[in-house]
């Protein structure tokens, strides 16, 4: 089952708010929060590790964004 735009836009903006967090202030309460999240983003882009599932989120949104357009474009034609 492939995860929803929604669900990875969100996921995505969690992990950056967290990185700028845990940037700010080291704390092992958000170095957790982001652990979670990474984990959670691998799992939805069924990646192993957090550089790997940010190509795959960032390559869906655009391949859902820009293919609907095409599709529809092509419809238009």
């Amino acid at each position: 089952m492939k995860t929803t735009p929604e669900v990875l836009r969100d996921l995505l903006a969690r992990y950056a708010a967290l990185r700028f967090a845990v940037a700010e202030r080291e704390r092992p309460e958000l170095r957790r929060a982001l652990a979670e999240v990474t984990r959670a983003l691998c799992d939805a882009t069924r990646t192993d590790n957090a550089r790997a599932a940010l190509a795959a989120a960032d390559a869906e949104l655009a391949e859902n964004c820009c293919g609907a357009a095409v599709t529809a474009a092509r419809g238009a034609a």
